[in-house]
């Protein structure tokens, strides 16, 4: 399969994370920073690759992951391990999240710290545990990462059940948190958590799209 451009990966892993929203070229546009000739032709490019699905509205077009795709899922892991484009403060803290990684099966950095960088006032980490009695080892553990910075470390916890199920119950605290965190350790379970609630929403009790700019395409 041909490679996937830069606007197309960050096309896929808003699609993806956003997924209680519908998107078409029109909504998606400002958010990539194209044209809406362009991202109509990087829409319908991914389409072509089997990497999104397309339904038409009306006379819109909106496209939602191909989530039988191995190929997709694998991008996706990829996407998320992918750090580069974070700030070299924010990589600081990466690094000395990593650490923890041997007693949780997912990390992920989101908040204030990667917009405002070192203008943020704390460091906002929501940790999926390996078991729940790993709880108080992580907890020491960032009480001491916390005597040692500036900006202290503040911990969501939650198990990897728990994760899953509020997502599928639409939490918007958790929803807002996938769709702009870093995640720094656990990109297989982050991607296929997301994916089995994108799949509940699809095949679960029928509702009513939520269409952002309905418009034709």
């Amino acid at each position: 399969m041909a490679e996937i451009t830069e606007n197309g990966k960050r096309a896929i892993k808003l699609i993806f994370t956003d997924f209680l929203a519908s998107y078409n070229s029109y909504s998606i546009k400002d958010k990539l920073g194209l044209s809406n000739a362009g991202s109509l032709k990087l829409l319908r490019r991914l389409s072509e690759k089997s990497l999104l699905i397309s339904q038409k509205m009306g006379n819109a077009i909106f496209y939602k992951p191909n989530l039988k795709s191995e190929y997709l899922i694998k991008l996706l892991e990829l996407i998320f391990l992918d750090q580069g484009s974070a700030s070299s403060f924010v990589k600081g803290w990466i690094y000395d999240l990593r650490p923890l990684a041997l007693h949780t099966k997912a990390i992920l950095l989101y908040g204030s710290i990667l917009k405002k960088g070192k203008e943020a006032k704390d460091v906002d980490v929501c940790i999926i545990l390996k078991k729940s009695e790993d709880y108080n080892l992580l907890q020491k553990a960032i009480k001491e990462m916390n005597e040692k910075n500036r900006l202290k470390v503040h911990s969501l916890y939650l198990t990897e059940k728990d994760f899953e199920k509020k997502l599928k119950e639409k939490d918007k605290p958790l929803l807002d948190i996938v769709k702009s965190c870093i995640v720094v350790h656990g990109q297989e379970l982050f991607v296929d958590a997301l994916k089995n609630a994108q799949n509940a929403e699809l095949f679960g009790t029928p509702k009513t799209l939520e269409v952002k700019h309905v418009q034709s395409k």
